[in-house]
Protein backbone atom coordinates (compact mmCIF):
# COMPACT_ATOMS: atom_id res chain seq x y z
CA UNK A 1 0.00 0.00 0.00
CA UNK A 2 2.72 2.44 0.87
CA UNK A 3 4.52 1.38 -2.27
CA UNK A 4 1.50 2.21 -4.36
CA UNK A 5 1.14 5.64 -2.78
CA UNK A 6 4.84 6.33 -3.33
CA UNK A 7 4.58 5.40 -7.02
CA UNK A 8 1.51 7.59 -7.44
CA UNK A 9 3.24 10.54 -5.78
CA UNK A 10 6.32 10.14 -7.99
CA UNK A 11 4.18 9.94 -11.09
CA UNK A 12 2.37 13.13 -10.09
CA UNK A 13 5.66 14.95 -9.49
CA UNK A 14 6.97 13.82 -12.86
CA UNK A 15 3.77 14.97 -14.60
CA UNK A 16 3.95 18.39 -12.99
CA UNK A 17 7.61 18.74 -13.98
CA UNK A 18 6.77 17.76 -17.56
CA UNK A 19 4.01 20.32 -17.76
CA UNK A 20 6.24 23.13 -16.38
CA UNK A 21 9.02 22.30 -18.85
CA UNK A 22 6.61 22.36 -21.72
CA UNK A 23 5.38 25.81 -20.74
CA UNK A 24 8.95 27.22 -20.62
CA UNK A 25 9.74 25.79 -24.01
CA UNK A 26 6.63 27.39 -25.55
CA UNK A 27 7.43 30.69 -23.85
CA UNK A 28 10.98 30.72 -25.26
CA UNK A 29 9.72 29.93 -28.73
CA UNK A 30 7.16 32.74 -28.45
CA UNK A 31 9.85 35.27 -27.35
CA UNK A 32 12.19 34.13 -30.06
CA UNK A 33 9.48 34.42 -32.66
CA UNK A 34 8.62 37.99 -31.58
CA UNK A 35 12.28 39.03 -31.57
CA UNK A 36 12.84 37.49 -34.98
CA UNK A 37 9.79 39.27 -36.34
CA UNK A 38 11.04 42.62 -34.92
CA UNK A 39 14.43 42.18 -36.56
CA UNK A 40 12.81 41.29 -39.87
CA UNK A 41 10.63 44.38 -39.72
CA UNK A 42 13.61 46.64 -39.01
CA UNK A 43 15.90 45.20 -41.67
CA UNK A 44 15.96 47.16 -44.97
CA UNK A 45 13.83 45.61 -47.62
CA UNK A 46 15.53 44.47 -50.74
CA UNK A 47 12.40 45.13 -52.82
CA UNK A 48 12.34 48.38 -54.91
CA UNK A 49 10.16 51.18 -53.47
CA UNK A 50 6.78 51.80 -54.97
CA UNK A 51 6.57 55.15 -56.77
CA UNK A 52 3.14 56.69 -56.92
CA UNK A 53 2.35 58.60 -60.17
CA UNK A 54 0.87 62.00 -59.38
CA UNK A 55 -2.58 62.73 -60.61
CA UNK A 56 -3.31 65.38 -63.20
CA UNK A 57 -4.42 67.87 -60.53
CA UNK A 58 -1.29 67.24 -58.50
CA UNK A 59 0.91 67.65 -61.58
CA UNK A 60 -0.53 71.10 -62.26
CA UNK A 61 0.61 72.22 -58.80
CA UNK A 62 4.20 71.10 -59.18
CA UNK A 63 6.53 74.07 -59.64
CA UNK A 64 8.76 73.97 -62.72
CA UNK A 65 12.46 73.34 -62.36
CA UNK A 66 13.28 76.99 -63.12
CA UNK A 67 10.32 79.07 -61.94
CA UNK A 68 9.90 82.64 -63.17
CA UNK A 69 10.58 85.36 -60.60
CA UNK A 70 7.43 86.27 -58.75
CA UNK A 71 6.03 89.70 -59.47
CA UNK A 72 5.08 91.65 -56.35
CA UNK A 73 1.47 92.63 -55.99
CA UNK A 74 0.29 96.24 -56.27
CA UNK A 75 0.00 96.45 -52.49
CA UNK A 76 3.71 95.65 -52.07
CA UNK A 77 5.29 98.20 -54.41
CA UNK A 78 4.68 101.48 -56.19
CA UNK A 79 5.75 102.15 -59.78
CA UNK A 80 8.79 104.39 -59.77
CA UNK A 81 7.15 106.67 -62.31
CA UNK A 82 4.80 107.95 -59.60
CA UNK A 83 7.60 108.94 -57.22
CA UNK A 84 8.14 112.68 -57.23
CA UNK A 85 11.85 113.59 -57.42
CA UNK A 86 13.20 115.67 -54.56
CA UNK A 87 16.21 117.04 -56.47
CA UNK A 88 16.25 119.54 -59.32
CA UNK A 89 16.37 117.51 -62.56
CA UNK A 90 16.59 119.06 -65.99
CA UNK A 91 13.23 120.42 -67.20
CA UNK A 92 11.20 118.43 -69.68
CA UNK A 93 11.80 119.52 -73.27
CA UNK A 94 8.70 121.05 -74.81
CA UNK A 95 7.76 120.01 -78.32
CA UNK A 96 7.18 123.62 -79.28
CA UNK A 97 6.25 127.05 -77.97
CA UNK A 98 4.00 129.72 -79.50
CA UNK A 99 5.52 132.28 -81.81
CA UNK A 100 4.42 135.35 -79.82
CA UNK A 101 4.20 135.18 -76.01
CA UNK A 102 3.26 137.95 -73.55
CA UNK A 103 4.38 137.82 -69.91
CA UNK A 104 2.25 139.60 -67.32
CA UNK A 105 2.75 140.84 -63.76
CA UNK A 106 0.77 143.17 -61.51
CA UNK A 107 1.46 144.84 -58.17
CA UNK A 108 -1.62 145.54 -56.07
CA UNK A 109 -2.92 147.28 -52.96
CA UNK A 110 -3.37 143.90 -51.27
CA UNK A 111 -4.33 140.27 -51.82
CA UNK A 112 -8.11 140.57 -51.52
CA UNK A 113 -10.42 140.49 -54.53
CA UNK A 114 -11.56 144.00 -53.60
CA UNK A 115 -7.99 145.30 -53.86
CA UNK A 116 -6.86 147.16 -56.96
CA UNK A 117 -3.93 147.16 -59.37
CA UNK A 118 -1.15 149.66 -58.63
CA UNK A 119 1.24 148.81 -61.48
CA UNK A 120 0.94 146.52 -64.47
CA UNK A 121 3.68 145.36 -66.83
CA UNK A 122 4.02 143.13 -69.85
CA UNK A 123 7.01 141.76 -71.73
CA UNK A 124 6.28 140.35 -75.17
CA UNK A 125 8.46 137.96 -77.15
CA UNK A 126 7.52 138.97 -80.66
CA UNK A 127 9.15 136.02 -82.44
CA UNK A 128 10.35 133.04 -80.39
CA UNK A 129 12.04 131.54 -83.48
CA UNK A 130 14.75 134.16 -83.08
CA UNK A 131 15.81 132.60 -79.77
CA UNK A 132 17.67 129.90 -81.72
CA UNK A 133 19.93 132.63 -83.15
CA UNK A 134 20.76 134.02 -79.70
CA UNK A 135 18.70 137.18 -80.14
CA UNK A 136 15.24 138.28 -79.02
CA UNK A 137 12.77 140.83 -80.34
CA UNK A 138 10.86 142.34 -77.43
CA UNK A 139 8.05 144.78 -76.71
CA UNK A 140 7.14 145.94 -73.22
CA UNK A 141 4.48 147.84 -71.32
CA UNK A 142 4.85 149.35 -67.83
CA UNK A 143 2.07 151.46 -66.32
CA UNK A 144 1.11 152.88 -62.92
CA UNK A 145 -2.40 153.77 -61.74
CA UNK A 146 -4.31 155.46 -58.98
CA UNK A 147 -6.01 152.43 -57.40
CA UNK A 148 -8.64 154.57 -55.71
CA UNK A 149 -7.78 153.20 -52.29
CA UNK A 150 -4.86 153.06 -49.90
CA UNK A 151 -2.45 150.14 -50.11
CA UNK A 152 -1.98 147.68 -47.28
CA UNK A 153 1.28 148.49 -45.46
CA UNK A 154 2.82 145.17 -46.52
CA UNK A 155 1.77 145.72 -50.12
CA UNK A 156 3.22 149.23 -50.08
CA UNK A 157 6.49 147.81 -48.76
CA UNK A 158 6.58 145.49 -51.79
CA UNK A 159 5.78 147.93 -54.62
CA UNK A 160 7.23 151.05 -52.94
CA UNK A 161 4.61 153.66 -53.92
CA UNK A 162 2.95 155.80 -51.25
CA UNK A 163 -0.73 156.63 -51.27
CA UNK A 164 0.13 160.28 -51.90
CA UNK A 165 2.10 159.43 -55.04
CA UNK A 166 -0.53 157.00 -56.33
CA UNK A 167 -3.44 159.43 -56.00
CA UNK A 168 -1.70 161.69 -58.55
CA UNK A 169 -1.64 159.01 -61.24
CA UNK A 170 -4.31 158.24 -63.83
CA UNK A 171 -6.85 155.49 -63.29
CA UNK A 172 -6.67 152.06 -64.92
CA UNK A 173 -9.56 152.84 -67.26
CA UNK A 174 -7.50 155.47 -69.06
CA UNK A 175 -5.17 152.73 -70.38
CA UNK A 176 -7.52 149.74 -70.62
CA UNK A 177 -7.68 149.78 -74.41
CA UNK A 178 -3.89 149.93 -74.78
CA UNK A 179 -3.43 147.10 -72.26
CA UNK A 180 -6.06 144.96 -73.97
CA UNK A 181 -4.41 145.42 -77.37
CA UNK A 182 -0.95 144.60 -76.04
CA UNK A 183 -1.87 141.24 -74.49
CA UNK A 184 -4.60 139.98 -76.81
CA UNK A 185 -2.32 140.36 -79.83
CA UNK A 186 -0.10 137.56 -78.47
CA UNK A 187 -0.63 133.80 -78.86
CA UNK A 188 -0.19 133.04 -75.16
CA UNK A 189 -0.09 135.00 -71.90
CA UNK A 190 2.19 133.70 -69.13
CA UNK A 191 2.46 134.71 -65.48
CA UNK A 192 4.02 133.29 -62.34
CA UNK A 193 0.93 132.57 -60.21
CA UNK A 194 -1.34 133.34 -63.16
CA UNK A 195 -4.51 132.94 -61.10
CA UNK A 196 -3.53 136.00 -59.08
CA UNK A 197 -2.32 138.22 -61.94
CA UNK A 198 -5.03 137.32 -64.45
CA UNK A 199 -7.69 137.64 -61.77
CA UNK A 200 -6.71 141.24 -61.06
CA UNK A 201 -6.31 141.96 -64.78
CA UNK A 202 -9.80 140.72 -65.60
CA UNK A 203 -11.45 142.54 -62.70
CA UNK A 204 -9.87 145.84 -63.73
CA UNK A 205 -10.96 145.25 -67.33
CA UNK A 206 -14.49 144.57 -66.14
CA UNK A 207 -14.56 147.86 -64.21
CA UNK A 208 -13.39 149.62 -67.38
CA UNK A 209 -16.14 147.93 -69.44
CA UNK A 210 -13.52 146.02 -71.44
CA UNK A 211 -13.38 142.29 -72.15
CA UNK A 212 -11.17 139.90 -70.12
CA UNK A 213 -8.07 138.24 -71.49
CA UNK A 214 -9.01 136.50 -74.73
CA UNK A 215 -5.99 134.26 -75.30
CA UNK A 216 -4.80 131.04 -73.59
CA UNK A 217 -2.94 131.47 -70.30
CA UNK A 218 -0.15 129.51 -68.61
CA UNK A 219 1.18 129.59 -65.05
CA UNK A 220 4.92 129.01 -64.62
CA UNK A 221 4.43 128.34 -60.90
CA UNK A 222 1.98 125.50 -61.58
CA UNK A 223 4.19 124.14 -64.36
CA UNK A 224 7.17 124.17 -62.01
CA UNK A 225 5.19 122.15 -59.45
CA UNK A 226 3.90 119.72 -62.08
CA UNK A 227 7.45 118.95 -63.18
CA UNK A 228 8.13 117.70 -59.65
CA UNK A 229 10.70 120.28 -58.51
CA UNK A 230 11.03 120.49 -54.75
CA UNK A 231 11.35 123.45 -52.43
CA UNK A 232 9.64 126.80 -52.65
CA UNK A 233 7.99 127.71 -55.94
CA UNK A 234 7.91 131.47 -55.37
CA UNK A 235 9.30 133.56 -58.21
CA UNK A 236 12.36 134.59 -56.18
CA UNK A 237 13.13 130.99 -55.15
CA UNK A 238 12.77 129.60 -58.67
CA UNK A 239 14.88 132.39 -60.16
CA UNK A 240 17.59 131.73 -57.60
CA UNK A 241 17.70 128.08 -58.67
CA UNK A 242 17.99 128.91 -62.36
CA UNK A 243 20.47 131.77 -61.89
CA UNK A 244 18.14 134.69 -62.68
CA UNK A 245 18.64 137.05 -59.76
CA UNK A 246 16.51 140.07 -58.92
CA UNK A 247 18.19 143.49 -59.15
CA UNK A 248 16.80 144.86 -55.88
CA UNK A 249 14.51 144.18 -52.96
CA UNK A 250 11.47 146.00 -54.36
CA UNK A 251 9.15 144.03 -56.64
CA UNK A 252 8.70 145.97 -59.86
CA UNK A 253 5.99 144.62 -62.16
CA UNK A 254 8.20 144.93 -65.25
CA UNK A 255 11.12 143.08 -63.68
CA UNK A 256 8.78 140.34 -62.43
CA UNK A 257 7.32 139.92 -65.91
CA UNK A 258 10.88 139.65 -67.24
CA UNK A 259 11.73 137.01 -64.62
CA UNK A 260 8.56 135.08 -65.47
CA UNK A 261 9.82 135.02 -69.05
CA UNK A 262 13.18 133.65 -67.88
CA UNK A 263 11.44 130.87 -65.93
CA UNK A 264 9.18 129.96 -68.84
CA UNK A 265 12.09 129.72 -71.28
CA UNK A 266 14.08 127.63 -68.80
CA UNK A 267 11.17 125.23 -68.31
CA UNK A 268 11.05 124.79 -72.08
CA UNK A 269 14.84 124.54 -72.46
CA UNK A 270 15.16 127.64 -74.52
CA UNK A 271 18.58 129.00 -73.61
CA UNK A 272 18.21 132.66 -72.70
CA UNK A 273 20.44 134.33 -70.15
CA UNK A 274 20.06 137.96 -71.17
CA UNK A 275 20.42 140.72 -68.60
CA UNK A 276 17.53 142.98 -67.66
CA UNK A 277 17.38 145.69 -70.38
CA UNK A 278 18.48 149.10 -69.17
CA UNK A 279 15.22 150.58 -70.45
CA UNK A 280 13.36 148.59 -67.79
CA UNK A 281 14.95 150.66 -65.02
CA UNK A 282 13.22 153.88 -66.02
CA UNK A 283 9.96 153.07 -64.19
CA UNK A 284 6.37 153.25 -65.47
CA UNK A 285 6.09 155.21 -68.71
CA UNK A 286 3.01 157.13 -67.51
CA UNK A 287 4.38 158.08 -64.10
CA UNK A 288 3.50 161.59 -62.89
CA UNK A 289 5.45 163.40 -60.22
CA UNK A 290 3.46 164.23 -57.12
CA UNK A 291 3.62 167.68 -55.49
CA UNK A 292 5.13 168.00 -52.03
CA UNK A 293 3.12 166.26 -49.36
CA UNK A 294 0.91 168.84 -47.62
CA UNK A 295 0.74 169.29 -43.90
CA UNK A 296 -2.31 168.03 -42.11
CA UNK A 297 -5.01 165.77 -43.51
CA UNK A 298 -4.71 164.76 -47.16
CA UNK A 299 -7.15 166.42 -49.56
CA UNK A 300 -9.93 164.42 -51.15
CA UNK A 301 -9.13 162.47 -54.30
CA UNK A 302 -9.67 164.25 -57.61
CA UNK A 303 -11.48 162.84 -60.65
CA UNK A 304 -9.24 161.26 -63.25
CA UNK A 305 -9.01 162.45 -66.82
CA UNK A 306 -8.83 159.90 -69.63
CA UNK A 307 -5.49 159.56 -71.39
CA UNK A 308 -3.77 157.10 -73.66
CA UNK A 309 -0.50 155.31 -72.96
CA UNK A 310 1.74 153.98 -75.69
CA UNK A 311 3.66 150.74 -75.51
CA UNK A 312 7.41 150.71 -76.11
CA UNK A 313 9.31 148.34 -78.32
CA UNK A 314 12.81 146.89 -78.19
CA UNK A 315 14.03 145.44 -81.48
Amino acid sequence: MEFAISMAFGAAVACVAFLIGTCFVRSDRSVETSHDRLEKETEPSSAPPIVERPTEAATSQVEPASPEPRRPSQTEWKPIETVRPRTLPAPVIATGIPKCIAFLDVETTGLNEKDRVVTLAGVKLLDTDLLATGTASLAYLHLIFDPGKKSHPRAEAVHGYSDWVLRHQDGFGAYAETIESFFNSADLVVAHNAEFDLGFYNREMDRAARRPIAIPGLCTMSTYRQRGFGGSCSLDAVCQKIGAARNGKLHGALEDAWLAMRVYLWLNQRNFAGMLPIEFASGPSNFKDAPPLPLGPLPRRRRKATSVAASHSLN
